[in-house]
């Protein structure tokens, strides 16, 4: 039997590394520069709730211009706090 290492990784349900700074800035910098047009015409409230729900959008797998879409449907229905 050989001797195990004391450290076995990461444990359940911890991420195996931690996020990266800069690419995570690169995901969501297309949803802030949107909220920063759209909080012109409406409310700062409406523009970071849109720019944070597009971000959750883009962190659950969908890109940029799919989560766009979908927070802007939420609009269109009236789902979507103002």
């Amino acid at each position: 039997m050989g001797m195990r290492p004391p450290y076995q990784g990461p444990g359940p349900g911890t991420p195996p590394m931690m996020p990266d700074y800069n690419r995570a800035i690169m995901q969501v910098m297309p949803a802030v520069r949107h909220s920063l047009r759209e909080a012109r015409p409406s409310n700062v409230k409406h523009a970071v709730t849109e720019a944070a729900l597009i971000s959750y959008l883009i962190g659950k797998g969908y890109d940029y211009y799919q989560a766009v879409r979908i927070v802007e449907s939420w609009e269109r229905n009236e789902s979507f706090p103002m």
